[in-house]
């Protein structure tokens, strides 16, 4: 059986019951020749097959009018398949068109999309694979959910253009199990873009072809980290692996393969609709473009919207609403992952290297307010305890600090912490970050080490029995 239809097959089995017995197990693994252990051990893994079904997760949603100031050129994109068209007619020029225009992934890393492309594209191997990491995980984070509703065929479209590019001939989206009506959003597109010809076999009656296939995931945070995610792609329990090879080398099955973000592969029509020159009219030097945006938290209107990279973010805030007297601190960046910056931090630019120098991090482009009563040690807490849960477990740093961590916080927010215990604090955030195996871990303090940069009477406060 094809690997990738073990994760399908499971869920399928678990919707029968909303459960996976033993029993259940053995039939699948004998119907499907299948060995036992690892469809036991690929369904302990996941939170769907062990906690329950999953509905659609609350969400940001796009205006039906934009605001002032914001630029929507991802979220408004027209389905003519423009930008594929026009690949199709140069397609030695895909890499060099990419590379011009200055595209950086939108996932929270901002690697060059063109250095990405071209290492699977010099790779000489039989097979090759394109996948979208749409396993959007981080509370407060929904711009990918809703590009998949607004432009899912700005994705598919983005993916067959990265295929001719790297010469791949099967591409996945992996997206989140939280997003049923996202998925079959895009399952709808996928279906129309085969009968047009747009996907398929000799896409626009050229030689070149190219399908999609999409997998849900089963409830896994960690599958978000992208070696995880091709693992659970796999048909494996979704634990990241040791990098280097990354994945553009040794891959999906070992094979190359390109792995973006959604909001990236939908950046990449925009570049081939009207070339590298017109995408880098939005945005800065170093970070052309626009960037879709959830901001949340004590604004007006919250929700997701887009504007031009190095936007400053008193542009944004004033956009949709907000009470300047009542802003403790700023969490930028990725949710959980994303770390504070205070209210005096305001005209920081948003893009990669503008929020670095304010102290912060782009990330996934999350903007969530917290107002003057927000309290920091029940945030870090709450954070704190969101790490333990859906971390994999495989390395020992993350298992066991993400856990001491959560409980320090706890004894603080009930005023019950030992002495020494911010000291441990900050030396077990050092450790994580240092040791982790994969960003889960190594990011699962930031946001404790900027609350305790910013505010550090609050960690001092509810200390019984000295200082900590």
């Amino acid at each position: 059986m094809e690997q990738t239809k073990i994760l399908t097959l499971l869920t399928e089995e678990f919707e029968k019951t909303n459960s996976l017995s033993r029993a259940q197990l053995e039939a699948l693994a004998e119907a499907n020749d299948i060995p036992f252990a690892q469809l036991a051990g690929t369904a302990s893994f996941y939170s769907l097959f062990n906690k329950g079904p999953m509905g659609q997760v609350s969400s940001c949603k796009v205006p039906e009018t934009a605001l002032p100031g914001e630029t929507r050129e991802i979220l408004s994109q027209p389905r003519d398949y423009a930008g594929l068209k026009a690949a199709l007619a140069a397609p030695d020029a895909i890499l060099g068109e990419v590379t011009a225009s200055g595209l950086r992934g939108r996932g929270g890393a901002g690697f060059p999309v063109g250095l990405k492309w071209k290492t699977t594209l010099d790779c000489n191997a039989p097979v090759k694979y394109v996948v979208v990491n749409a396993d959007e995980g981080e509370p407060d984070t929904a711009k990918d959910g809703a590009i998949l509703r607004a432009v899912p065929h700005a994705v598919l479209e983005g993916m067959a253009i990265c295929a001719l590019c790297v010469g791949a001939s099967q591409g996945y989206v992996y997206i989140r199990a939280e997003y049923p009506e996202e998925k079959a959003i895009l399952e709808q597109e996928l279906a129309r873009a085969r009968a047009e010809g747009f996907l398929g076999e000799h896409i626009c009656g050229t030689d070149f072809s190219f399908d999609v296939e999409v997998v849900a995931g089963a409830g896994s945070y960690v599958c978000g980290e992208e070696t995880a995610l091709l693992s659970s792609l796999e048909g494996q329990r979704g634990e990241p692996r040791l990098k280097p090879p990354f994945p553009g080398v040794a891959g999906l099955f070992q094979m190359p393969t390109v792995l973006n973000n959604t909001e990236t592969m939908a950046n990449v029509p925009l570049v081939f609709r009207e070339g590298a020159a017109a995408y880098r009219r939005f945005g800065t030097e170093k970070n052309p473009g626009t960037k879709v945006f959830t901001v949340c938290g004590e604004v007006e209107r919250p929700g997701v919207y887009e504007f031009p990279l190095g936007t400053s973010l008193r542009t944004v805030l004033e956009a949709v609403g907000y009470d300047p007297a009542n802003v403790k601190a700023i969490q930028v960046g990725g949710g959980a992952s994303g770390g504070l910056i205070g209210p005096d931090k305001l005209d920081a630019t948003l893009d990669i290297e503008g929020i670095a120098a304010a102290g912060g991090a782009l990330g996934t482009g999350s903007v969530r307010v917290l107002g003057k009563d927000a309290d920091m040690v029940t945030l870090c807490r709450n954070v704190a305890e969101f790490f333990v849960d859906e971390s994999c477990g495989k390395c020992t740093p993350c298992r066991f600090g993400t856990k001491r961590m959560a409980d320090l916080l706890a004894a603080m927010a009930e005023g019950r912490a030992e002495p020494g215990s911010v000291k441990e604090l900050r030396s077990l955030s050092a450790y994580l970050t240092d040791n982790a195996r994969c960003a889960l871990g190594q990011a699962a303090s930031t946001v404790l080490l900027s609350a305790l940069a910013l505010f550090p009477e609050e960690f001092e406060e509810p200390c019984v029995g000295g200082e900590l």
